[in-house]
């Protein structure tokens, strides 16, 4: 259990972060904040990187949209944790696509052949003349 957990932490990225990650951070960078996915955010000493470490699989569409552009170098003000939210905002819940659990419009969710040619849709297909 040990030697998988060390061979894990050594070889495997997409777990979360390997011993070489975790050395640099340690060596060269300083920790600005966490998001509510858990991830951690570092920037260099020198303000010329800046990264995340994730908290558990390494997925890029769980980066919240507002550190994802502190990330980017596009705002220069990192995020805080307390900011303020709209009512009508919901959190980022990263990209759903593929999976049970993603959005699907109140459409056509029949197999009855019937109720789909009864279905009028306001979309005409382009046709070459």
């Amino acid at each position: 259990m040990v030697l998988k957990k060390l061979l894990r932490l050594l070889f495997t990225w997409w777990n979360g972060t390997t011993a070489g990650t975790k050395l640099h951070t340690f060596f060269n960078g300083k920790k600005v904040g966490e998001d509510y996915f858990g991830n951690f955010y570092y920037e260099s000493k020198d303000k010329k990187n800046r990264w995340c470490i994730y908290s558990n699989e390494s997925e890029a569409s769980k980066i919240s949209p507002e550190w994802n552009s502190w990330l980017r170098f596009i705002s220069v003000a990192r995020p805080k944790d307390n900011e303020t939210r709209h009512e009508w905002q919901k959190l980022f819940n990263g990209n759903l696509t593929g999976l049970d659990s993603v959005y699907k419009p109140r459409t056509v969710r029949t197999s009855s052949k019937e109720e789909l040619k009864s279905y009028q849709s306001d979309y005409k297909a382009w046709k070459p003349e």
